[in-house]
């Protein structure tokens, strides 16, 4: 039967994240804080954090004061079946550790970050016995964080007043960067075909990586793909899409027609296996060397990364992990190699082999449709999209095995900056990009290697090493920062 094709969502895909918040509260202090208005003051405590959540994008699915260890126990079974993915504790007070414990030890597969929370970043010359117990963050949280650390639960830490935006900033990167950790753990990566003969660098046994992180890679043999592509007839709504986003370059309206229906089968697979991310070795006899398709899925991996669900090439599932929190992590994600360094300069180039995430173009940019440069000697040469990358912060991420590590597995940052440097005859998306740190380019390129990277590698928008540094402790895995 023929597949639909479904419109693309909108270009940038930064993660939602669902988060309950709770306050322990000890009535033991009224006496010194207010009498019985204190637990009001804290009820209005707790609903200024959810507003700054709710306010940064963060879905609060339920929240709570929990005043005993049976009220920790029952927030728990609330907050289960809202389904949230992290859990913030906002410590305000001097509270038995108990109170909360009781809910983070039922909720034991929950992220959880702990805020220390004051209302004002000052003290007072009139400072007394009941600003110790109202602004009592810094005795309440060591004695939570106590058995977090004595037991082992991973946990994130952030310390500020409601009032300072840098503060709250963090506490919405830190719970963003949580909730992509608690979906990775049961993310489904397919896995089309092995890599490329010989590429090693990009695979990793199945079993390990699940073990090590709960990803799961989901294998689908290449002909399952030509199968889509043979069901897929009608491509008119494909068309019309593309038709308000791209200025269109191209002139083989065969080709053209084939990456639009294998675009379609990519989109069919991910939404019939309930994929989140992938990775392809295209370059086999049942998809590039068939009859049908017989063309790149460039341009359909792209459209895929676009609206979020991130691809890499050449059966890299490592890269494909990589993506994946890049993705989730910055709103968009290109797979990429450092193709080459400027030592004049201190850049690097970075581009691909006709990969594409709209969430990366600048304001106003219109990318160009074109027949993918590095296939036109194929009968018939499938799409690509091209457009230079906007300048600002950039992260590179990457993923690996590594024998450091206890787990197995380390992710990897650099932060930088893609420079706006324009390569106009570079074939595919790219730019050039700029180590953050300063010193030479070729030692901070080798720390990279160093760290593990293979030769691809997902860029994101922003400055996100602290994030992605959240999401390797939360997975239980290493962490490397290069700079």
């Amino acid at each position: 039967m023929p597949y639909p094709v479904r419109h693309a969502t909108e270009d940038t895909m930064r993660a939602r994240v669902s988060a309950a918040v709770i306050l322990p509260y000890w009535e033991f202090w009224e006496s010194s804080a207010g009498g019985a208005s204190f637990r009001s003051e804290r009820r209005d405590l707790l609903d200024e954090v959810v507003e700054r959540l709710q306010g940064a994008g963060v879905d609060v699915v339920w929240s709570g004061l929990v005043d005993s260890p049976e009220a920790g126990a029952a927030a728990a079974d609330e907050i289960g079946a809202a389904g949230a993915q992290v859990l913030v504790v906002a410590q305000s007070m001097a509270v038995p550790p108990t109170y909360a414990m009781a809910a983070l030890d039922r909720l034991g597969d929950l992220s959880a970050v702990v805020w220390a929370v004051q209302r004002s970043r000052r003290l007072g010359a009139g400072f007394d016995q009941s600003d110790i117990t109202t602004m009592g963050a810094t005795v309440g949280t060591p004695m939570l964080t106590n058995l977090l650390v004595r037991s082992g639960r991973p946990f994130e830490l952030v310390v500020g007043g409601m009032s300072e935006a840098a503060v709250v900033e963090k506490l919405v990167r830190t719970v963003g960067a949580a909730g992509v950790a608690r979906s990775l753990a049961s993310a489904r990566i397919a896995r089309v075909g092995r890599p490329i003969d010989g590429y090693a660098c990009v695979d990793v046994y199945d079993d390990v990586l699940r073990a090590a992180t709960g990803i799961e890679l989901v294998p689908v043999d290449p002909a399952e793909i030509r199968t889509i592509y043979q069901g897929v007839s009608d491509v008119a709504e494909l068309e019309a899409e593309l038709a308000g986003r791209y200025e269109d370059a191209t002139e083989d309206r065969e080709g053209r027609t084939r990456s639009l229906r294998l675009a379609a089968a990519v989109e069919e697979l991910d939404r019939a296996r309930n994929i989140d991310a992938g990775a392809m070795n295209c370059h086999v006899a049942e998809i590039r060397f068939a009859d049908e398709p017989g063309v790149t899925p460039c341009f359909g991996i792209g459209r895929e990364t676009t609206r979020g669900v991130p691809w890499a090439c050449a059966g890299d599932v490592l890269t494909a992990v990589a993506m994946l929190v890049a993705k989730r992590l910055g709103g968009a994600a290109l797979y990429h190699e450092i193709e080459a360094i400027d030592f004049e300069t201190g850049e690097v180039a970075i581009a691909n082999s006709g990969e594409h995430d709209l969430g990366w173009c600048g304001d106003g940019t219109r990318p160009r449709l074109q027949p993918n440069p590095w296939y036109r000697s194929d009968r018939f040469t499938g799409l690509s999209a091209w457009f230079e990358l906007p300048p600002g912060p950039a992260t590179l991420v990457g993923f690996t095995p590594h024998y450091e590590e206890p787990s197995g597995f380390r992710l990897i940052a650099a932060e930088g900056e893609i420079t706006g440097r324009s390569f106009p005859d570079s074939p595919t998306v790219g730019g050039a990009f700029r180590f953050a740190g300063g010193g030479p380019v070729a030692e901070a390129w080798g720390r990279w290697a160093l760290a593990g990277a293979n030769h691809h590698s997902a860029a994101a928008p922003g400055f996100l090493a602290a994030e992605v540094g959240v999401v390797a402790r939360f997975l239980g895995i290493g962490f490397a920062r290069v700079s």
